[in-house]
């Protein structure tokens, strides 16, 4: 086993911990969370990763009504996680249809009463791109919105921004035409000292044709295809920075402070030949989008989220995991994900091996289902029904099966696990219409699949799956065995449930979104 090939260029200098730069530590640590902690305000949560304190159930069933608060039905099919501040959740759905439909360009942000369930209002985001609906790599409503206690930023990025007041008041809005190698689209809206940062190319003028395969290719890969982060002003619409690096369309960014200064480690890299390069990470100043620091990694596969602790970057690449210093970008440690393995598998009568050859991935070993937290990163591998976690300080790697999904029958209360496939999902949105145009989405959601990432609420994970299927694990705990799984839950009946979105946390609720619904998920003595 070797390392991936890195090649680093350092642009920054090891910082001496002062007093200052202590000072300015705290004072950005009581400055970064835009709202109340009982909120979820974008995608990766108050905190940036996807990890929030609290108390949340650790069993659900869409399917039964098991601890359910309350379901809304939506206009359409979208992606992106539900946003919660106050008692407002924002989300967004391709434009309502009238017939089967394939594809769509036109988008709606929505409000919902966080309590009720009820809607409150919805406001169109037109758009240049036009993309298939329901797509298993993202479609115009992969971005989730960003809000404050007084805005809310919604992102079809199909290209447009637009900004309203929680009484959905338009406060300024801004158009582009993105270029289309692939259609995927990962990178999650946030919010920095007032700054929405999100990714975009530097021109906005693009011909239409260059946001389809076809039409982008002649194009070539020049630097004015490469998409930037950008930074706008949330009040103003107004553009503060734009990264001096690239960052690739298939990457996760991640934001955080490190040493009392806010950085974003982002990526490059993954299918279809993005143009940006090197391959691999940077380390971005979130200031002012000046670069730290590049790291080129060989082969990188940037479709995961780019995560990173105190003590490290981490990613994976071919079939292994690393590490890379997160002051240099050096590389600093590796393990294999495939040889001298620990696998837990057999349910429900499960038998650990040790020792064992995982059977390599042909792709990439996972897309986005990747998260840090304490000691472990865990992961969806790219063979269905295995779970993987990495202990980052012994680099030893465990996996656990689990079930694909769960049929559950509402009148005998029978439930039937499939251990090796899932049902065919109907695709159908909450009129009954098909909004889906590729096969693939109607998939088991494992393997090739920009799949939802992970929340962790205290010493739960929820791992959610295209199926509708959600792995809830105690996550902090020695051996990744059976005694892992809390149970396997579920956001409806399957067959019929579709998401490719994360779960949000918000005063102990868990928020949820498919094809069809907007789901409340909460405790019995919680429930009105």
């Amino acid at each position: 086993m070797s390392w991936p090939k890195v090649i680093k260029s350092t642009r920054c200098t090891c910082m001496n911990i002062t007093i200052t730069k202590l000072l300015l530590c705290l004072t950005l640590l009581t400055t970064l969370t835009p709202t109340a902690p009982a909120d979820w305000p974008q995608a990766a949560g108050p905190t940036y990763d996807f990890v929030d304190t609290g108390k949340t159930p650790t069993h659900f069933s869409g399917t039964r009504g098991t601890n359910i608060r309350w379901r809304a039905k939506l206009p359409n099919t979208g992606q992106g996680t539900p946003v919660v501040v106050g008692d407002r959740v924002f989300i967004q759905c391709h434009e309502p249809i009238q017939a089967d439909t394939e594809m769509s360009s036109l988008t709606v942000g929505l409000c919902f009463d966080a309590n009720s369930g009820e809607e409150l209002w919805r406001r169109e985001l037109p758009a240049a791109r036009t993309t298939d609906l329901s797509s298993l790599f993202s479609d115009n409503t992969a971005a989730s919105a960003v809000a404050t206690k007084e805005l809310v930023a919604f992102v079809n990025v199909g290209g447009r921004i637009s900004v309203f007041d929680h009484d959905g008041k338009q406060k300024w809005t801004y158009a582009w035409v993105p270029f289309g190698r692939h259609h995927s689209r990962q990178h999650e809206p946030f919010l920095f000292e007032n700054q929405l940062i999100i990714l975009k190319t530097i021109k906005d003028d693009l011909p239409i044709s260059a946001t389809t395969k076809a039409g982008s290719h002649p194009l070539g890969r020049g630097k004015e295809y490469w998409t930037h982060l950008h930074a706008f002003d949330l009040v103003s619409g107004k553009t503060t920075w734009i990264a001096k690096t690239g960052t690739g369309i298939h990457a996760a960014s991640r934001f955080g402070i490190y040493q009392g200064k806010p950085i974003i480690l982002t990526g490059r890299g993954g299918g279809h030949q993005p143009p940006e390069e090197p391959f691999g990470i940077s380390r971005v100043n979130a200031k002012d989008g000046s670069t730290d620091w590049d790291a080129g990694v060989h082969g990188y596969p940037s479709a995961q989220n780019v995560t990173w602790n105190k003590n490290g970057v981490y990613g994976f690449g071919g079939q292994t995991h690393f590490s890379l210093d997160l002051t240099t970008g050096s590389p600093s440690s590796m393990a294999s994900l495939t040889d001298d393995v620990s696998v837990t598998s057999g349910f429900p009568n499960y038998s650990t091996q040790t020792h064992q050859q995982f059977k390599p991935a042909k792709k990439a070993i996972t897309y986005q289902t990747n998260i840090v937290v304490g000691d472990y990163h865990y992961f969806l591998s790219h063979k269905a029904g295995f779970i993987g976690r990495v202990h980052l300080k012994s680099n030893s790697v465990e996996y656990l099966q689990v079930p694909l999904q769960v049929v559950r029958n509402i009148k005998t209360k029978e439930e039937k696990y499939l251990l090796d496939k899932t049902l065919p999902n109907d695709m159908k949105n909450a009129d009954g219409f098909l909004a889906t145009q590729d096969r693939r989405n109607a998939g088991n959601g494992w393997g090739h699949v920009s799949a939802a990432s992970p929340t962790v609420v205290g010493d739960v994970m929820y791992l959610p799956t295209m199926v509708g299927t959600v792995y809830v694990l105690k996550w902090n705990v020695d051996q990744f065995d059976e005694n892992t799984l809390l149970s396997v839950s579920d956001l409806g009946p399957a067959g019929k449930t579709w998401t490719l979105s994360s779960l949000a946390h918000s005063k102990g609720r868990l928020y949820a979104r498919t094809l069809k619904e907007l789901i409340c998920i909460e405790t019995p003595q919680d429930l009105p």
